[in-house]
């Protein structure tokens, strides 16, 4: 199929339903897709995301008995189709009352709304109360009007370290004291695999090159980057051959050298490492907080062996540090959708204490209100997670709250290729040779895009500058909260 680039929508109204993206169908009624009584009102929701669909579908039942309320038609899409799906349906005049923005090709808020996408919600007051605090401007307001919400808490990453306890005390290892440190790392890594009976130390989804870039940013930040991104906060230039990033990178290459990482680890994605981990002859894994949901779900006979605690550090002296952006929304109304406010009345039940312990027991990104996380029966490895989140993940500087018009920028860039996942990658199959002169390579491209574009957005009346990606007053382990925006 024809790819769908963020500036074309594929034409014809018969294409979105020959193309076969709508995915498996249910409703709050009828989980099997049977779809609503002819004669009810309805809603129409797209997701992507299979950790919500028990609380959302429970909502959905709770929803449609109220006298307000309406039956409501879910798909869940695969998140790699979601956004070709969503462009074919705009397109064909098809677009649900309901959906996330996944797969739109990452245009900052401003930009869909812009675009004709999506219209203010009108959320019950008891629920903006609820919300206030976490409500930021071109995140989640554009113009003063709300178009969005977040469900997740801010402070998350994709590099907690997760492990067999089983094997770990086979291998005379304390459960309770995972190592923190690459070198305890490495030791406990070797002692694990000596224990397993054939099995690895260490297993990594390195054919998985997105995600292998985000873990190695984060690494890097633990190693002392002061930035995100491979962005420097304090200047606004992109420094990918910043010292951080090379120890980080040869760390994650000792493993190889060191002959403790799985073989096959080269092309796998995070599904065939988890797996395999989940076998119980791999000792470590490095994963998101959904770790322990998609374990728990499709992998349960492990969840018993489950460890998990935070970020690794270079060394004892260094404190484990990641810098994160505000929560984007999960969930917009349409631009197409004909009853705002009852899409409006059922999308305010997702910031209730029920609705957040239901993100909870999926054991995926953290749910808002941290407190339902105790209510809601998870794994001990994983409040260990989310534990540890809470002393090493920090709120950092925002080009965005610092002047809206950024997002005229962010909406011009495009991927740069190679990227740091495929250089990554490139390093452990043979390819890259020369990693500081590759990543030297990708700071450049990188800066000359970024200045291309804030020229391209001025050019087009957009009021913005280098000065607004540089942050000279940032401090390390510290939030860059609200207040320094007044």
């Amino acid at each position: 199929m024809e790819s769908v680039s963020r500036r074309t929508l594929l034409v014809g109204s018969g294409a979105f339903a020959a193309a076969g993206l709508l995915g498996a169908c249910d409703t709050a009624a009828d989980s099997g897709g049977g779809g609503a009584k002819s004669g009810a009102r309805t809603l129409t929701w797209w997701d992507h995301s299979p950790n919500l669909k028990p609380i959302n579908l429970k909502t959905f039942t709770e929803f449609e008995k109220r006298p307000d309320g309406a039956k409501v038609q879910y798909t869940l899409q695969q998140t790699s189709k979601m956004g070709q799906a969503l462009q074919l349906a705009k397109q064909s005049h098809q677009l649900p009352d309901i959906t996330t923005a996944a797969g739109l090709d990452g245009l900052p808020l401003s930009s869909l709304v812009e675009g004709g996408w999506f219209q203010p919600l009108q959320l019950e007051s008891e629920a903006l109360a609820r919300l206030k605090p976490n409500l930021y401007d071109g995140f989640h307001r554009i113009d003063g009007k709300l178009y969005t919400f977040p469900l997740f808490h801010t402070r998350t990453h994709s590099t907690a370290l997760w492990f067999n306890t089983e094997l770990a005390e086979k291998a005379g290892l304390d459960p309770a004291a995972p190592p923190r440190t690459f070198d305890d790392f490495r030791a406990a890594a070797r002692k694990m695999q000596d224990a397993s009976g054939g099995g690895n130390g260490w297993i990594c989804n390195l054919g998985m090159t997105p995600r292998l870039g985000a873990q190695v940013d984060d690494l890097a930040e633990s190693c002392g980057f002061l930035g995100a991104g491979g962005q420097l906060f304090r200047t606004g230039e992109f420094a990918y051959h910043d010292p951080a990033f090379l120890t980080a990178i040869e760390f994650l290459q000792s493993m190889a050298k060191d002959k403790l990482m799985a073989p096959g680890s080269n092309t796998m994605d995070d599904k065939e490492a988890r797996a395999r981990f989940a076998t119980g002859r791999i000792g470590y894994y490095l994963d998101g907080p959904w770790c322990a949901g998609v374990i728990n779900e499709t992998l349960k006979a492990f969840s018993p062996k489950l460890g998990g605690t935070g970020l690794l550090t270079p060394d004892a002296g260094t404190k484990p540090a990641v810098y994160v952006p505000p929560t984007n929304g999960m969930y917009h109304i349409t631009a197409t959708a004909k009853d705002a406010a009852l899409a409006s009345k059922l999308l305010s039940m997702a910031t209730t204490e029920e609705y957040y312990v239901g993100i909870a027991k999926g054991m995926a990104r953290p749910p808002l209100d941290l407190k339902a996380i105790d209510k809601a029966g998870v794994l001990p490895a994983y409040k260990a997670v989310v534990d540890s989140f809470q002393t090493e993940a920090f709120l950092a500087p925002s080009r965005l709250l610092k002047n809206p018009a950024v997002s005229a920028v962010q909406a011009k860039s495009k991927p740069i290729t190679p990227g740091l996942g495929e250089i990554v990658q490139g390093v452990f199959s043979g390819d890259v040779t020369d990693l500081k002169a590759e990543l030297i390579k990708l700071s450049d491209a990188a800066n000359k895009q970024q200045d291309a574009n804030i020229a391209a957005a001025t050019k087009a009346g957009a009021k913005v500058s280098r000065d607004d990606f540089v942050f000279p007053d940032w401090t390390p382990h510290v939030d860059y909260g609200p207040e320094k925006y007044k």
